[in-house]
């Protein structure tokens, strides 16, 4: 299992793995800059930054004080933890990101946040292929690595977690690791090099397996592809939503 790399000073929580990847992006972006080619590259790492720091520091220390979470973490019994984490992916990866590109004068648009349909027929065309193909993932990556994480639950905690984690959290995620450091950059900067940047910062955040880092790997292209040929995220926020309901499902049945 490959644990996410985070550390703790006093009420501040570190991911070092993003930090990294933020410092590698700000060193590519002065390369460019070095060459005189405009580099929106210095905004993804600023990004990378700011998540970084923010998210072990609300959901390990800050919100700990509101909603403080058992340990070991119960998932669909804990309701703090449901509270928590939203809260934490809500302020992490949507509010504090759009915040800082108001700061820094970018374009926060619908259209280049990929939340504005362009071509509604081919949007439901390539997110029906996107969602078929994540069911077929899903089920496969659950049959042959599949694990038990949930032990038992209440059906609040099930409502609960169903509703703010399964698709308001993972919305926003999506916003976040497709929206704004793929889609947002995607007419400036090279799409293969933000396809890797926004898998690697995804992945930051994810403890998993290698072999799950593989299908993660596979998921996570198919839902780039699917940004790419529709120009929104809403394609790949239903994929990750199936794929989270899929999984929910697996576990309580």
């Amino acid at each position: 299992m490959v644990s996410v790399w985070n550390i703790y000073f006093g009420p501040v929580g570190i991911n070092l793995s993003t930090v990294f990847l933020g410092v590698v992006v700000l060193v590519l972006a002065i390369i460019k800059k070095t060459q005189r080619k405009r580099a929106h590259l210095f905004e993804i790492s600023f990004l990378l930054f700011l998540v970084g720091f923010s998210y072990f520091t609300l959901h390990g220390r800050l919100l700990q004080l509101i909603f403080p979470i058992s340990l070991p973490e119960r998932p669909l019994v804990d309701n703090n933890l449901t509270f928590n984490y939203t809260l934490t992916s809500l302020l992490t990866f949507l509010i504090f990101p759009i915040l800082l590109l108001i700061l820094l004068k970018s374009d926060v648009s619908m259209k280049r946040l990929g939340l504005k349909v362009q071509n509604l027929r081919q949007t439901m065309s390539w997110s029906f292929y996107g969602v078929v193909f994540t069911v077929f993932l899903s089920l496969l990556s659950h049959t042959f690595f599949g694990f038990k994480w949930i032990q038992n639950y209440t059906f609040d905690g099930l409502i609960l977690w169903t509703l703010l984690v399964t698709i308001l959290s993972v919305s926003a995620q999506t916003i976040f690791f497709i929206g704004i450091l793929f889609n947002a950059h995607m007419e400036q900067e090279n799409k293969f090099l933000l396809a890797i940047i926004s898998f690697l910062a995804f992945q930051s955040f994810t403890a998993a397996s290698p072999l799950w880092t593989v299908m993660n790997l596979i998921s996570f292209t198919a839902k780039i592809f699917v940004t790419w040929k529709t120009r929104n995220i809403y394609g790949a926020t239903i994929m990750n939503i199936v794929s989270n309901f899929i999984d929910i499902a697996i576990q309580v049945l």
